[in-house]
């Protein structure tokens, strides 16, 4: 391979032959645009005198070093430009410490340059806080997830002295945004198992959750006062997560479903005597619109709250008699079966306990009809795979494809609600472990439950790294070949060098087609030779 050298006066001229070829080799798709991408970096960096080593200028001794560092990424162009995007924001006094980082390669320098050539969406919270990327790289930080404690403590600092839910805008949206960043790093590098990785997303969606709905108390108690039950005893309201939020397991781009709960409709508040039925639905709105609402800064994130009952036109926060009432009277398949997944997430624990008591019989009724509870998840099934024919976008569906993640789920939760009423059955929200549940009493072979728990692992890890690109809730492989050997390389499918590039993507479909075909074998002899 040609060694790459050059000065400033080549910068500034037309991209010499043997310096293309140099590039292309090195994997750059655009080496004119790579060629105009140094010289603006050079132009940065050059006044300062930084990069330059002694003998030589900022060009003949930082550009080669740049180019190497982004040709062994997962997509070097993409690299070379967020590195510019990161250099141009970065202040005089921080390009010193960020070029330490990037001259000498490293494991550090590795896991940087993955989220810069991957992830568009990732880099923007780096460039947008320089100070922070620095503190993440420049040790071994990235290496590990924080615990659920360290991050408590950092968002309660971040929040120190706010006092309404608009100020607390700005601090919840970074709060979320760097741990996730730091979890992504994290995750990419392989430095944590998938299922610690979605516990700790969920782990942050809930300390948001509650600092939400702390906040926001806060504010209607001082116009209200506190909000009482007879007998001088206070009332309380809890936030169910509900889906991936439920089951601890949450995407890095999912919307988190939630059900707002509160004891009992005739409590009135001290100071007003507001009813709690006019109160509470009043934090529930507050809550939502601090988590949800679209700032410069972003969301922290998108709420669902269409499995309250009624859905869009349901009451927003409800008591624990008024679901009652509901899930006795009114309550239809797809909610017991959306239920299971119901966990506390923020509030009142004592609420929230009480009210998955109170559902757990409708949950799990013991004289159910057992053929026709498949049946029906069978039947939601295959509406999900007409709809996505439909859309022409079935084969490459990781979440709702043939043999996807939704087929697993459909097999734990349709084992658990025909078995878990009459046999008192634990109640399990998450996938994996009623997986591991099913293979102890007999109902998947243990070949059957490895396989499930296998392919439901590379599946979410997957959908993860989609996810991660672009901040999108998108489930779908990309069909582009570029952005599938990205993700190949985000799998850890595929290597730096071109030819290991464009192998990627065979291997990646290679191994999404098995799990899936596996899956979806599984899924009909459970659910065909049951019903």
């Amino acid at each position: 391979m040609t060694t790459l050298t050059f000065d400033r006066d080549a910068l500034s001229s037309p991209l010499p032959t043997a310096v293309s070829d140099h590039l292309c080799t090195s994997g750059f798709e655009q080496p004119e645009d790579a060629w105009h991408m140094l010289g603006q970096i050079d132009a940065r960096l050059a006044p300062l005198g930084a990069g330059a080593r002694q003998g030589e200028g900022v060009a003949e001794h930082l550009m080669p070093v740049l180019v190497e560092a982004a040709g062994n990424s997962l997509q070097p162009d993409r690299a070379l430009i967020s590195l510019h995007a990161l250099i141009t924001r970065s202040g005089d006094e921080q390009i010193p410490a960020l070029l330490d980082l990037l001259a000498v390669p490293s494991p550090s320098r590795d896991a940087l340059l993955t989220i810069l050539s991957a992830s568009p969406y990732l880099t923007t919270t780096l460039v947008q806080d320089v100070g922070f990327l620095l503190g993440t790289f420049a040790g071994d930080a990235w290496r590990t997830l924080q615990p659920a404690e360290d991050l408590e403590e950092a968002l309660t600092g971040m929040l120190d002295g706010v006092a309404t839910p608009d100020e607390a805008m700005k601090p919840l949206r970074t709060f979320k945004q760097q741990a996730y960043l730091r979890i992504a790093v994290c995750d990419l590098m392989r430095q944590s198992g998938t299922p610690a990785v979605l516990e700790r997303l969920t782990d942050v969606a809930d300390l948001c959750l509650q600092a939400a709905h702390d906040v926001c108390g806060a504010k209607l108690q001082a116009r209200h006062g506190r909000p009482m039950l007879e007998g001088s005893k206070p009332s309380g309201f809890a936030v169910i997560g509900m889906g991936k939020l439920g089951g601890r397991d949450l995407n890095f781009s999912s919307d988190i479903d939630l059900l707002y709960v509160y004891d009992a409709t005739d409590g009135r508040t001290e100071k007003d005597g507001t009813s709690t039925y006019e109160y509470y639905p009043k934090l529930a709105r507050a809550i939502t619109d601090l988590i949800s609402r679209l700032t410069p800064d972003g969301q922290v994130f998108r709420v669902d709250l269409r499995l309250r009952p009624e859905g869009r036109a349901g009451d927003i926060a409800n008591s624990i008699e008024g679901y009652r009432w509901h899930y006795e009277i009114q309550g239809q398949a797809w909610q017991r079966q959306a239920l299971l997944k119901a966990r506390h997430s923020a509030g009142s624990s004592e609420v929230g306990e009480r009210f998955l008591d109170t559902i757990q019989p409708f949950v799990f009724y013991p004289a159910l009809d057992q053929p026709l509870i498949l049946e029906d998840i069978n039947h939601m099934r295959e509406r999900i795979a007409k709809a996505l024919i439909e859309r022409g976008s079935g084969d490459y569906h990781v979440k709702l494809g043939k043999g996807g993640i939704r087929e697993i789920e459909f097999i734990a939760q349709g084992f658990q609600l025909v078995y878990g009423g009459f046999q008192g059955w634990p109640w399990e929200r998450g996938t994996r472990r009623m997986l591991s549940a099913l293979a102890e009493k007999g109902y998947l072979s243990d070949e059957e439950a490895s396989d499930l728990d296998e392919a439901y692992l590379f599946l979410r890890d997957l959908e993860n790294r989609i996810q991660m690109t672009s901040g999108h809730q998108t489930h779908e492989i990309p069909r582009e070949q570029g952005a599938q050997s990205v993700l190949a390389g985000m799998m850890g499918l595929s290597g730096p060098t071109p030819d290991e590039r464009k192998a990627g993507p065979g291997r990646m479909l290679e191994a999404y087609g098995k799990h899936t075909e596996r899956v979806h074998q599984i899924y009909d002899r459970v659910f065909h030779s049951a019903m």
